[in-house]
């Protein structure tokens, strides 16, 4: 059975690429029973996967030689096998034949619940006289490969409402509508696409071309009739203009399973008794228990690919105490970015730790209540007098955090295993939360004991003061790795209302001096993103690059290839990397709708330039 399930593999991603469409083809929705939770729709495969062949980075990804080795595979040489066979017995082109068999779109459904859940996909062709011939040499194909393998299970055909039905074993069934085709592992959900077919789709124009067979099936009524489909859904509408407006491809789900589930009261009352999901979700677990669906896609706007994840509900209706990652309307928005050399991640985000102590007896229930009381009380003897209370009510709502590549460790050795620098800057709501920091990191050797060595370090950068410290030879810290403490200087320091505190005094000298450059920010009229975080690939290829010698060293083990070709592979992964260009990811709170999105976008290699005579 193994050829058999290749074969399907095959037709299925030969589907998926380079389908053309028709002028306004039936939507394949139409087929899916309104009883479905859960559906991905494709609407434009060919622009799909078109759009993922002509990017760069997939050309430069094919010149790797670990991906070559996929293209060169049993699997995909059959692929080619099944797609020659198919341009020669029907005596056009595999994207023509495409274009006729699946223009319409494609869709995959499921309903949540039964075990297994039942599952059907909907191909939506353009031409159903050309369809029956694509379906024969199809069939034809799948009885021999059965009869060469001695396969017990047979390919079984039948009627259904003067539908076509086809069967192999107990977990595949499909059924011919039109010009569509069913594919099911119930029989039940086969039959219940079916019966949504409509005659009255099939215009005028097309009946001459259709066969004797489905003109019999004109004339006399259909089981589908006063049934509905998802294409006829108030709710998947909603979702369809909530989303981009020409998505590649889109997803829909019920998000009433989710609510109905046995889980749901923990995860979307309040309070709940996981605090932790109180701290870090507890606004956007309020906006998916009031909203009925969650749905996602797939869109190429001005040059991005973008992948969001949308919810009908926002601001309006969630209670007051829940918006701590929300910036309120005409409040400051979360800070830029900040970008300084060798950066791989930047992220700046509005976070109001405070609320949840001032909004404790709202957000948390009794028991979690006098555990947080009881840490505050027991606070002082590690903040060095200062309680948990009275340090985090002064910490502001606008918080970034860096991540970079530190090519100097500031110290004589360097450790064998590097890691990035990183910084956090808070914002400061009380300006006295500054000397409280600087009288904890003066007391940190202090706390640290004898196990380690410190040397408090004080430096300056355009006027303000960097506090930190080095570690110093002795310091009896474990860890597998030689010389890995070398990695760290801690340090702080204080610029206007902004709080930093870096992982290394290199980092935070460069840190200061973009904070003292950096122009005031205006207030907007609603609110803005709530995180926004942005991958570069610069910095990964710059990583990548540190560690050449170990990637090379793996390569040589693993693919037993002399160090040349090790090397060469290395770079051209490097390569690769330093082209994707950079990511970026945005969440936003509306109004009325919730929206997270993921930003690519790609850049180009330039093409060499020709010669001048």
């Amino acid at each position: 059975m193994r050829p058999f399930r290749y074969l399907l593999v095959g037709l299925v991603l030969s589907v998926l690429v380079h389908v053309g469409r028709a002028d306004n083809p039936p939507d394949p929705l139409r087929l899916v029973p309104n009883e479905a939770d859960l559906f991905l729709k494709i609407e434009r495969p060919r622009r799909l996967i078109e759009t993922g062949l002509n990017l760069d980075a997939f050309k430069q990804l094919r010149e790797l030689e670990a991906v070559q080795e996929v293209y060169d595979s049993t699997n995909f040489r059959r692929l080619y096998q099944l797609v020659g066979y198919f341009e020669k017995e029907l005596g056009m082109s595999w994207p023509e034949i495409l274009e006729k068999v699946a223009g319409g779109g494609i869709v995959l459904s499921a309903k949540v619940g039964p075990d297994p859940a039942p599952l059907l996909a909907v191909i939506q062709g353009t031409d159903e006289a050309f369809f029956q011939r694509f379906l024969k040499v199809s069939l034809d194909i799948i009885e021999q490969e059965l009869a060469r393998q001695g396969a017990k299970q047979e390919l079984v055909r039948g009627k259904y409402h003067d539908f076509e039905m086809i069967s192999i074993g107990k977990d595949l069934r499909a059924g011919v509508a039109g010009s569509a085709l069913l594919i099911s592992n119930k029989e039940d959900t086969l039959k219940r696409g079916l019966d949504l077919y409509k005659v009255e789709e099939v215009g005028p124009a097309s009946r001459a071309g259709l066969t004797q067979r489905s003109a019999a099936r004109l004339a006399a009524p259909t089981a589908g009739e006063g049934k509905k489909s998802l294409a006829q859904s108030a709710l998947v509408a909603d979702a369809r203009r909530l989303l981009p407006k020409d998505p590649l491809a889109w997803v829909w789900f019920n998000l009433d399973v989710a609510h109905k589930a046995p889980q749901a009261k923990d995860i979307f009352k309040r309070p709940r008794n996981d605090a932790i999901l109180t701290v870090l979700f507890g606004g956007l677990l309020d906006v998916i228990g009031r909203a009925p669906f969650v749905s996602a896609a797939l869109a190429l706007e001005n040059d991005q690919l973008l992948a969001t994840v949308r919810l009908p509900r926002g601001l309006e209706g969630m209670a007051a105490e829940l918006a701590t990652h929300v910036p309120p309307a005409g409040q400051l928005a979360p800070r830029s970015l900040l970008e300084p050399k060798g950066v791989l991640l930047s992220e700046s985000v509005y976070f109001d730790p405070g609320k949840f102590w001032e909004k404790r007896k709202e957000l948390f229930n009794d028991k979690q209540v006098k555990t947080f009381e009881d840490f505050d009380k027991k606070s002082a003897l590690f903040l060095l007098g200062n309680r948990f209370s009275q340090v985090v009510t002064k910490i502001g709502t606008r918080h970034r955090f860096v991540a970079v590549n530190q090519p100097e460790c500031g110290y004589p050795i360097k450790p064998d295993q590097p890691i990035p620098a990183f910084a956090l800057i808070l914002e400061m709501r009380d300006p006295s939360l500054g000397k409280s920091a600087e009288a904890m990191v003066r007391g940190a050797a202090l706390l640290a004991g004898t196990q380690i060595k410190l040397k408090l370090t004080e430096e300056k950068q355009d006027d303000v003061n960097i506090l930190g410290y080095r570690f110093l030879e002795g310091s009896k810290i474990r860890i597998n790795s030689r010389n890995f403490v070398n990695n760290f200087s801690p340090c702080m320091a204080v610029v206007g209302d902004q709080l930093v505190a870096c992982s290394t005094l290199e980092l935070c000298h460069e840190i200061v001096s973009m904070l003292k450059k950096e122009s005031p920010d205006a207030k907007t009229k609603g609110p803005g993103a709530s995180v926004d975080t942005r991958l570069y690939s610069q910095g990964g290829a710059e990583a990548l690059e540190a560690a050449r010698d170990q990637l090379v060293a793996q390569t040589i083990l693993n693919q037993a290839v002399t160090p040349d070709d090790a090397g060469r592979q290395v770079q051209m992964l490097i390569d690769w990397v330093r082209h994707l260009g950079p990511l970026e990811a945005i969440s936003i709170y509306g109004t009325h709708d919730f929206r997270y999105d993921i930003k690519w976008t790609p850049s180009r290699r330039e093409e060499p330039k020709e010669a001048t005579k």
